[in-house]
């Protein structure tokens, strides 16, 4: 099956090398690698432009998309969105510009798909990393715990493209949870997931709904509410996260 790698960027200097090191070492190559520029005014772009030549010379049909500068058109979902407008793959990655993989990552999701019947999606275990070290790792749960949490971890989600041609894609009405939103639509639509027991993506701590919990909280009360109306759930997790500042 092909792969659409897709790497969102706004002032990704700091990380977006490592990321992109991840991505040639893998074992198994994506078919195409796009990146979207939020209009990034650090040396991202320039990062990128040299870049370029290295990721095509390894077989990677790989080139920057500009997101325009509107409100309705702005944001990490509206960005996600622009990537799969523009993606050719029938497997699809969203691998944020501070995060990376291990070698094998594709291929081991490729082979998942491949072994399965009609997968809508294979889903990993995520590491969670501060100051180099591994001080957590995100398991990847039954959608069953959506009332009360995110129960698999969006980097080590891979989706089929027939899933985003089924479900539509990311809200952007939700600037932090709408990967939770799409995770609620694969529940309510039953998409077909595969787990995978190992992380195979490493993210750092600290990233964006860690840095503005009080707007993640939120935003997933409002989401599970749409959802499940009639269910108390997630008033009493919000609360519970509330209490703990979680």
């Amino acid at each position: 099956m092909s792969i659409t790698l897709i790497t969102i960027c706004l002032n990704s200097a700091a990380t977006l090398q490592r990321c992109l090191d991840s991505v040639l070492l893998q074992t198994c190559k994506p078919d195409e690698y796009l990146f979207v520029d939020g209009g990034s005014s650090d040396t991202t772009l320039a990062i990128l432009e040299e870049q370029l030549p290295r990721l095509q010379a390894a077989g990677m049909r790989a080139r920057v998309i500009q997101q325009q500068q509107e409100p309705e058109a702005a944001g990490i979902p509206a960005a996600w969105n622009l990537g799969l407008k523009n993606a050719s793959g029938e497997i699809i990655a969203l691998l944020n510009s501070d995060d990376w993989y291990e070698p094998q990552t594709l291929q081991t999701v490729s082979q998942a798909f491949a072994a399965g019947d009609l997968l809508d999606g294979v889903v990993c275990p995520v590491n969670l990393l501060a100051a180099g070290q591994i001080v957590k790792i995100l398991p990847a749960r039954s959608l069953r715990w959506l009332p009360v949490l995110m129960p698999v971890p969006h980097p080590g989600c891979f989706f089929h493209r027939r899933l985003y041609e089924r479900l539509g894609h990311y809200d952007t009405r939700y600037s932090i949870s709408a990967d939770y939103d799409f995770i609620w639509r694969c529940r309510q639509k039953h998409a077909r997931l595969q787990y995978l027991p190992r992380a195979l993506v490493n993210m750092e701590a600290g990233g964006l709904a860690n840095r503005n919990r009080k707007l993640a909280r939120n935003e997933t009360y409002i989401i599970a509410k749409r959802h499940t109306p009639w269910l108390a759930l997630p008033r009493i997790a919000w609360l519970l996260r509330a209490t703990f500042e979680r």
